[in-house]
């Protein structure tokens, strides 16, 4: 019975999203119609680098200025750099998420931590490089998630967020949509068991634990991943470009020149390219015939040809893709329920709930909860009492995906939104 219930709550919110992807016929996600607003150096986490200091870990969040929905896909990107420089404000990303956001995507450029041990970049060394950033992208991930269960800042939608990078960025983002270290088409390498033992495994530690790292997308610029056979049918949506003559990241694998460098040894856009058209993953990949290494970045700003023109068609080929593959949930932010989040202690769960979930409130004064529903109808409206909680039954409220708003009672100020899914 419960199977039959979560599928028919399941096949209502498809038909919903398919309706809200028919309302919104203002450009978005194809158009460039908002500005961009900018939080910078927003702590996601830490972690212990290679050398055994603690990093803070930051990005910058990109916003669409003015824009009303209440649930938005999310972009995230890592730079290049080798696992060895480069920061999140590198001009390929700037463009790349001043580009999208303007669409209507949220975006967030990603620090990852950066380094090998005694500056020795030798296979084992690489390889927990990778690791660690595959972790702190992770702990980023999640923090979006926590945010949409909790304060709700961001309003991300969680069942869109594409992660993704340039070079470096490119082989974290692969690695973390892909990794299957019980699957390889050709021997495990043997330094890999004891080199992820001691990095901590793929999950790590580096943020916001017990929340999802749940993707929906990958968008590799000029990376590449250990083994291809990794991508299965039922992962993360891909899509991507790779020059053809690149000579740091190689487009496709040659056993003979693996040999001599360790980028070298995975495989590139040309081998994933073969893999996902033949395994029918929902997918794109555009090959720069002739092109070097990040043809979109170098040389450096200002953008000149050619750069400037691989950087226009790599943004025209992300964005077809992306706009085909991002649904339209039109739901805007509800009258009364604006974007200043209080710092109060409220906590929602379960989360998705089977019959009902309950508000937990830590805070000092009398709340009222009013739960709306998609479509904006208020289906309740109930008091949660300080260090209390209150109950939201199925069998008052329906089935389906809500919004919580929290006000106080005695002022009535909006003080924070939550979101909850019932089946």
């Amino acid at each position: 019975m419960k199977n039959y219930l979560y599928l028919v709550v399941l096949t209502s919110l498809l038909f919903s999203a398919r309706s809200l992807q028919a309302q919104c016929d203002d450009g978005r996600y194809f158009n460039k119609i908002f500005s961009t607003q900018i939080s910078n150096n927003v702590t996601y986490g830490s972690a212990v680098r290679f050398n055994g200091d603690t990093q803070t870990l930051r990005m910058n969040i990109y916003q669409p200025s003015g824009d009303d929905f209440a649930h938005r896909p999310l972009i995230m990107l890592a730079f290049g750099g080798s696992f060895t420089s480069g920061v999140k404000e590198s001009p390929d990303l700037l463009v790349l998420c001043d580009e999208f956001t303007r669409r209507g995507y949220v975006c967030a450029s990603i620090d990852y931590r950066l380094g090998f041990e005694d500056g020795n970049d030798s296979d084992t060394n690489q390889f927990k490089a990778v690791i660690r950033g595959v972790q702190d992208m992770r702990a980023a991930v999640r923090f979006f998630y926590k945010d949409a269960y909790t304060a709700n800042n961001y309003r991300i939608d969680t069942n869109q967020i594409f992660i993704g990078g340039v070079s470096a960025g490119g082989f974290i983002a692969l690695n973390y949509a892909y990794a299957k270290l019980d699957t390889f088409s050709r021997q495990l390498p043997p330094f890999v068991p004891n080199a992820l033992i001691e990095v901590g495994g793929l999950i790590g530690t580096s943020g916001n634990p017990g929340y999802s790292d749940k993707v929906k997308g990958v968008i590799d610029l000029c990376g590449a991943i250990a083994d291809t056979v990794w991508i299965m049918p039922n992962d993360p949506i891909l899509v991507g470009v790779h020059g053809t003559a690149d000579d740091l990241v190689r487009c496709d694998y040659d056993s003979l020149y693996a040999t001599t460098t360790t980028e070298s040894s995975f495989y590139g856009g040309c081998d994933i390219k073969n893999r996902i058209e033949n395994i029918g993953i929902t997918s794109s990949f555009r090959l720069f015939q002739g092109a070097g290494h990040v043809p979109f970045v170098l040389p450096s700003t200002p953008y000149l040809p050619p750069s400037k023109q691989y950087m226009d068609t790599t943004v025209l080929f992300l964005r077809d893709f992306l706009f085909a593959n991002t649904n339209c949930d039109s739901t805007r932010i509800l009258t009364g329920i604006g974007e200043v989040q209080a710092d109060i202690s409220v906590t929602l769960y379960p989360n998705p709930a089977e019959g009902a979930f309950n508000i937990a409130s830590a805070h000092d004064k009398v709340l009222v909860a009013d739960v709306y529903s998609v479509e904006g109808k208020l289906v309740s409206s109930k008091l949660v009492y300080p260090r209390n909680l209150q109950a939201f039954e199925r069998s008052e409220i329906g089935a389906g995906l809500f919004v919580v708003k929290l006000s106080d009672w005695q002022s009535g100020q909006q003080l924070k939104t939550l979101k909850a899914v019932m089946y």
